[in-house]
């Protein structure tokens, strides 16, 4: 199982920065989960050519990544959260959060753990107080740290956001764990997942970034 350690040296050695939180409880594990799923995102961006900058709530350079730790709204400027801005050449501008509520098609306000959408949406989003709409958005991505067995409701639970949240690329379940009957589950409904997605499973990482890149590739090309 993945300690506090491994998790963070993955993230500095694709971010190069320190997130200044602890993160030593079951829950902290969780939230530093996300971080680290966010670093293989984040790095699939640059893999296709796109240049990363940081940015907080009041639109400054960011010296730290200060992520939420529950899920909250994009234009709440009362914490420094961060998020990342990546831009790709002649493409329009990208920003990269972790937990921020999205209005689904239902327009029911669902949390995404990991949320790439266009800056143009999010920048409308701070300066009107309102959620992103699910048609603004790239990627979703939902993580699940567990130290124990996945339950299957969480598959049954992925299957009904997804519905809910058609979002332009993919939304995927990510875990640090397997489950043969999510995955069955989830494969027959053709919803995108990875499992064991932890430091010292390289290939199931580099699938994931690959994954990720392919979202990337797919944005660009509809804007040639």
């Amino acid at each position: 199982m993945p300690d506090t350690s491994s998790l963070m040296q993955g993230i500095r050695s694709r971010l190069g920065r320190l997130i200044p939180l602890g993160f030593n409880t079951a829950t902290d594990l969780s939230d530093l989960y996300e971080a680290y799923v966010f670093s293989v995102l984040i790095r699939a961006a640059q893999n296709e050519g796109g240049s990363i900058s940081y940015k907080n709530a009041l639109g400054q350079d960011a010296q730290y990544l200060i992520f939420r730790r529950s899920p909250g709204q994009i234009y709440v400027s009362t914490q420094p959260y961060t998020h990342a801005v990546i831009k790709f050449e002649h493409k329009p501008t990208l920003e990269a959060h972790v937990g921020i509520r999205v209005q689904g098609r239902s327009r029911v306000s669902h949390e995404c753990d990991l949320c790439v959408l266009l800056e143009d949406e999010a920048t409308n989003c701070r300066n009107n107080l309102y959620e992103p709409r699910h048609n603004k958005v790239i990627i979703a991505v939902e993580c699940k740290y567990y130290t124990s067995e996945l339950p299957l409701h969480l598959g049954r639970s992925f299957i009904g956001l997804a519905s809910d949240l058609r979002v332009e690329e993919d939304i995927y379940f990510i875990s640090n764990k397997k489950s043969d009957n999510i995955e069955k589950l989830l494969t027959t409904h053709n919803k995108k997942w990875e499992h064991n997605i932890i430091p010292r499973q390289v290939n199931e990482i580099q699938r994931l970034m690959y994954a990720f890149q392919r979202n990337f590739k797919d944005f660009k090309a509809r804007y040639n």
